[in-house]
């Protein structure tokens, strides 16, 4: 069985979450969403949504295989020890943590990307805002 790890904080669920983890699915048989606990959720306000109501959300994803709530990626990691680690197409131009690369590089696991997707929580709070 191929496990796929995808992260993230998945506050304000929309549908470019959803069009991810459904790609982080395809590439493999179960996936795991390492959810941020609110706690490390590192943007100034944020999480919107509290964790529970994060699970409780992606839960109900068809695409999801189970929720996993960590502090980091690196925990994730650990914890599962995935085929794959995939990670949205904006982590192309920002790069992966150096931690992450170490033990994905370690352990065999390959790094995969999904597509470009325009939409983000980001976005959405500040059309929000305006």
């Amino acid at each position: 069985m191929k496990v796929v790890l995808a992260m993230g904080c998945f506050d304000l669920l929309h549908a470019g979450h959803l069009r991810h983890l459904e790609e982080a699915r395809s590439m493999g048989d179960f996936l795991v969403v390492g959810l941020t606990v609110d706690a490390h959720v590192g943007k100034h306000g944020r999480p919107i949504i509290p964790q529970d109501e994060r699970r409780e959300l992606l839960r109900g994803l068809r695409c999801v295989s189970v929720v996993y709530l960590c502090k980091d990626s690196i925990e994730a990691l650990e914890q599962w020890e995935p085929q794959i680690f995939c990670k949205g197409h904006d982590y192309l131009e920002k790069g992966l943590l150096p931690e992450e690369l170490e033990f994905c590089s370690k352990h065999g696991i390959e790094i995969r990307y999904t597509k470009y997707n325009p939409q983000t929580t980001s976005s959405i709070i500040d059309r929000i805002r305006q």
